[in-house]
């Protein structure tokens, strides 16, 4: 009985598997039959398929300890998967290169097999076992695996990962006796224990540039602000000048100001658009044309809608008939997605995208989007070069989820090309995404504004990680945000971002002023989020909005 049912099984499999592109059906073949020489036969065969054999071959005996490493290591620097970097770790160890193996195991991490190699490693007196676990964030891990006496550095370090700033004191104060950097870090430190004056002395101690910032950060806090923009001025770095330009206009030098916002904006740092918008606005508070002229020319992205600009033109159908032409790859994906192997099509649509030229790559982006493998098409266009006259637009911006938003949108009074536009910046269309802060779905909520919108639609919380429900949930708020902000768009999404009670503490701050709002507000994050949001609603309506 059991062998008919063994049978029937095979029996059924085979009609799949006869429409599967055929590397990818001898690979099955090869790897049900443990068929060595039938996978390295797959090795040369161009796409994901040899991923898959490297992977296979790496796991079985049959190979020598060295080559099944080679293999796994080709696996792993492909895929980055814990469970490749396992095999990894474990080949190494067997081969005797420990340091690699803590490298490898370090990548696997969260794991728990990676988590206890580590641990016994670095009881071997495997120092680079120490690194791994930090890097990690394995902190628990690497105080378990810290010898009792010694590892100051290490041990100081675990404990202030663990916010236990109190008890990594001792340590970061021996840190400091032994190099400059340990003079940074006990700074930071003595930051986080509000001990504003040991941490200048410790700042002042480390020198440099660093050094000098980390002064006017203490300074700052001290509510010395003529000492802290000096030392701002000496550390010059971009976010040190962005202090600086604060202190100095809150304390009515102004004019000071001036040249410092000059130099960030024509920088190339975070703080380059910020400082443009921010010389446009003063120069037109005072009447000076010639500064005003040369800001606004400077200005790009979504803060210079803020200034009146006129958005971005979409690009012409007639000049982007090349990025639809036939390219390597694409049947392959699209067979594989057909045949219900969606892990395997977006391999092999990984694969041919490294080596096609930018026009084939974004064809192979199109594939993924018409099969609505929305958030694996913006991984994978992340890292891809623009096509000319901006004819990867609507594939970098597409309109993703259509019927979903379009219904919520409507439903709640919103512009579906502004849902797009938020739901791109929070998640890039990943409905599983999951931030460090713990802000889930294709809208990025946490767990208490997510209970909170669903107690004000009258239900229970559905999931965060289902689509509709999401779409749903953040059109609600945002629509919510709108309406308390009287419609004031930069203040709703800081409040999407940064929360409204923070939103409603900054605007009142700044006298409700909104210029200085976006200026002197606390958290870099949101004045960030801002600008990318208008930019890609910018890029929305041109692309789809009017009927186009």
């Amino acid at each position: 009985m059991l062998r008919r049912l063994v049978v029937l099984g095979w029996l059924l499999l085979v009609p799949v598997a006869a429409q599967l592109p055929e590397p990818y059906r001898a690979y099955e073949q090869a790897q049900r039959a443990e068929d060595a020489r039938g996978l390295e036969r797959l090795l040369e065969e161009p796409g994901y398929v040899q991923i898959l054999a490297a992977r296979a071959l790496a796991r079985m005996a049959a190979s020598s300890p060295s080559r099944r490493l080679e293999l796994a290591e080709r696996a792993a620097r492909f895929e980055n998967a814990a469970s490749d970097w396992l095999w990894v770790g474990r080949l190494r160890e067997v081969l005797g290169d420990a340091p690699g193996a803590a490298e490898a195991y370090g990548k696997a991490l969260p794991e728990p097999e990676a988590e206890a190699a580590l641990v016994r490693l670095a009881g071997a007196g495997v120092r680079r076992a120490y690194a791994a676990l930090y890097a990690g964030r394995a902190y628990e891990a690497l105080l378990e695996a810290l010898p009792a006496e010694g590892e100051a550095v290490w041990r100081g370090r675990a404990l202030a990962g663990l916010h236990r700033y109190a008890e990594a004191l001792p340590y970061y104060r021996a840190w400091a006796g032994e190099a400059r950097e340990g003079w940074l870090a006990l700074g930071r430190l003595l930051l986080r224990l509000e001990r504003y004056a040991e941490a200048e002395a410790a700042f002042r101690a480390a020198g440099g540039a660093e050094g000098a910032y980390g002064r006017g950060r203490a300074l700052e806090a001290l509510g010395q602000s003529d000492a802290a923009v000096r030392a701002y001025l000496e550390a010059r770095t971009p976010e040190a000048l962005w202090r600086a330009t604060a202190l100095l206009e809150r304390s009515g030098r102004t004019a000071e100001a001036l040249p410092r916002y000059r130099e960030l904006a024509q920088g190339g740092s975070k703080y380059a658009d910020d400082a443009t918008l921010r010389l446009w606005v003063l120069a037109r508070r005072r009447g000076d044309a010639a500064l005003e002229a040369w800001a606004y020319e400077r200005l790009e992205g979504g803060l210079a809608l803020l200034a009146g600009k006129e958005g971005p033109e979409p690009p012409a159908p007639e000049a982007c008939a090349a990025a639809n032409a036939a390219v390597p790859g694409r049947a392959t994906v699209e067979q594989l997605l057909r045949e219900g192997r969606e892990a395997w099509a977006l391999g092999e649509a990984r694969w041919w995208a490294a080596r096609l030229d930018p026009t084939g790559a974004w064809g192979i982006v199109g594939v993924l989007q018409r099969h609505g493998l929305w958030g694996a098409s913006l991984r994978l266009a992340r890292d891809l070069p623009g096509l000319p006259r901006h004819c990867d637009w609507p594939l970098r911006y597409p309109r993703a989820y259509p019927e979903r938003v379009r219904r919520e949108a409507a439903a709640f009074g919103l512009e579906p090309e502004l849902l797009w536009a938020v739901m791109r910046v929070e998640s890039r269309f990943d409905p599983e995404a999951v931030s460090p802060t713990g802000a889930k779905g294709l809208m990025q909520f946490v767990a208490a504004t997510w209970a909170d919108v669903a107690r004000r639609l009258g239900e229970a919380p559905g999931d965060p990680f289902d689509t509709d429900a999401a779409v749903r949930y953040g059109a609600y708020y945002l629509r919510r945000l709108l309406d308390a902000c009287d419609r004031q768009l930069v203040c709703a999404l800081t409040g999407y971002n940064g929360g409204p009670g923070y939103t409603r503490r900054a605007l009142a701050a700044a006298g409700g002023d909104v210029w200085d709002f976006l200026r002197f507000q606390p958290r870099d994050e949101p004045r960030e989020y801002v600008e990318r949001v208008l930019w890609a609603y910018a890029v929305y309506k041109a692309l789809y909005g009017s009927g186009r």
